[in-house]
């Protein structure tokens, strides 16, 4: 007994502990997935903001390499048009040029009809140099071309441009202009990259640098290359690494320090996991009790659900019911009207009498009105049960077109029908021209009698609704009885004095409430009806 109570001591310690273990080895995983998401996100953003410095040092370069030749273009057309005459005149304007423009060291006119006629303003070059720029001047004078790189003996880099010019005079020549690289690309950088090392690559040629990058091998990732084309051919590679000043800025060792404060705190939640295993343990009872109540909610939770399912099914059979009777009643009641017509045209005027004939006609139209609210129901049931296809709808020409079928059936035809522009609908067309098809009906039957018949309808939006309203000069009725108007079944009218069945205006509102609308009635005894409905606006599918 003492060996197994030591066992089971030893086997509860075990397993008391595997919890804290796991906490501690989830706890460090995790730290270490967040430092490395931490560093990972930070070089991302440092490459953002590096790569946008560099577009912006690139855009700054093109921007000042066009802006040098648009100068040389405008030297190049004033010479075209005026020629060297006066030459005080020309060095004074080429001089001013030279001392504004960042990077011009000289400008030359070389004259190719007359050997040795240079005009030069700036640096002074050589014979041998004035020599090279004629024959480069004969070589580009087929068009605009950018010479370089080209190295001084004190090392500093420079570009040509040559553009050829021909004068008022007809002299041919070639305007030839002398940039320093360096003096142009530190105008361009003054404000510009602040914190990086610059370095600009003609080819593989190093033409500029600015700043001394960092030497640490672990932040060769932090290197952004952009390429700057130049105006007449060529590009220029310019390079960014940062200083040691400005990685010891952004390199801060904060994701380090959170690396350390997330592996203490997972051993501190380690040692409360520990608390938390024998805590459960002796909690055992209480959390068996809980499970009891929560089983007995999930019971009664499913209980619900079987009884919502079954009063579901239950409705769907209703529905299924009403289908089935509106559609299976139709045929026999159809063969009692034929067999009824059969009868009164065989036996007409042999031996029924009177009395029989009146019957017949009681048959016939009780036959008749029984086949009518069969028709209507199916109709109602389809109107619930069919599925819609949405639309963009022109109301106006549904309006008309609906009128004019359902005005076919009616013997006096000495109807006035207005109606106004209407907003268009996004619905089911079919089941829109039932409605209207109803409300038409509706205000032809109870309009019978008048003197002059007149149905209009209008439209409107109002409060993100498309409200349409059906108007006639009729009966009108009694606005206490309005709530029964969109009732199945239900008639404000006996009868005998207008025929129906009752069920149109309820086929009105399931059809315009499916498609998330309402309705609404006005009306006054003798002075005639108003029947509204509104459908919510909506985007076309």
């Amino acid at each position: 007994m003492y060996n197994r109570s030591v066992n089971q001591a030893r086997t509860d310690r075990v397993r008391d502990l595997w919890l804290p273990v796991l906490v501690a080895f989830i706890g460090i995983l995790v730290s270490l997935t967040v430092w490395g998401l931490l560093v990972a996100h930070r070089r991302d953003q440092i490459l953002a903001s590096a790569q946008a410095t560099a577009e912006e040092t690139r855009e700054a370069v093109e921007v000042g390499l066009e802006q040098q030749i648009e100068m040389l273009h405008g030297l190049q057309d004033l010479w075209r048009r005026f020629g060297l005459r006066p030459v005080d005149e020309w060095r004074a304007n080429v001089g001013q040029r030279v001392r504004h423009v960042a990077g011009l060291s000289s400008v030359a006119w070389v004259d190719l009809d007359r050997p040795n006629n240079r005009l030069a303003v700036g640096r002074e070059r050589s014979a041998e140099e004035i020599e090279r720029d004629e024959q480069e001047a004969r070589l580009h004078y087929d068009g605009p071309h950018l010479d370089g790189p080209e190295r001084d003996a004190s090392g500093g880099v420079r570009y040509s441009v040559f553009l050829p010019v021909r004068t008022p005079e007809d002299h041919a020549g070639v305007l030839v202009a002398r940039f320093e690289v360096a003096p142009f690309l530190e105008a361009v950088l003054r404000a510009r990259a602040r914190g990086y090392a610059v370095a600009v690559l003609w080819g593989d040629d190093e033409i500029f640098s600015r700043g001394s990058p960092s030497a640490d091998r672990r932040q060769r990732w932090w290197r952004v290359e952009q390429t700057a084309a130049l105006p007449l051919g060529g590009e220029w590679r310019v390079i960014h690494r940062p200083t040691a000043d400005l990685a010891d800025v952004r390199l801060s060792p904060m994701p380090h320090y959170l690396l350390a404060a997330g592996i203490l705190l997972s051993i501190v939640l380690a040692v409360l996991a520990h608390q938390l295993r024998v805590i459960q343990r002796q909690s055992y009872f209480l959390a068996a009790s809980n499970r009891a109540l929560e089983e007995r909610g999930a019971e009664l939770e499913s209980r619900i659900a079987d009884r919502t399912e079954a009063l579901q099914n239950a409705f769907n059979e209703l529905e299924a019911f009403n289908y089935s009777v509106s559609h299976d009643l139709r045929s026999p009641l159809g063969a009692i009207l034929n067999f009824t017509t059969i009868l009164e045209e065989d036996y007409q005027g042999r031996t029924l009498d009177a009395e029989g004939g009146a019957i017949l006609a009681r048959i016939r139209r009780s036959a008749t009105r029984a086949t009518a609210l069969l028709e209507d129901l199916l109709q109602l049931s389809r109107a619930g049960r069919a599925a819609l296809t949405p639309e963009r709808v022109d109301m106006t020409a549904l309006a008309r077109e609906t009128f004019a079928q359902v005005l076919a059936a009616e013997d006096n035809t000495n109807v006035e029908f207005l109606v106004d522009s209407l907003p268009e609908a996004i619905g089911d067309r079919s089941l829109l021209a039932d409605v209207l098809a109803n409300l038409f009906g509706n205000a032809l039957k109870y309009s019978r009698g008048c003197d002059k018949r007149r149905i209009t309808m209008s439209g409107r939006i109002e409060n993100d609704e498309c409200v349409y309203e059906v108007a006639d000069n009729g009966e009108g009725f009694d606005m206490r009885f309005v709530d029964k108007l969109f009732g199945l079944f239900e008639r404000l009218h006996r009868g005998d004095d207008v025929e129906g069945t009752g069920v149109g205006l309820a086929m009105v509102a399931r059809i315009v409430k499916r498609h998330g609308g309402r309705v609404w009635a006005e009306g006054r005894p003798g002075q005639g009806a108003r029947f509204s409905f509104a459908l919510p606006r909506r985007t076309a599918p």
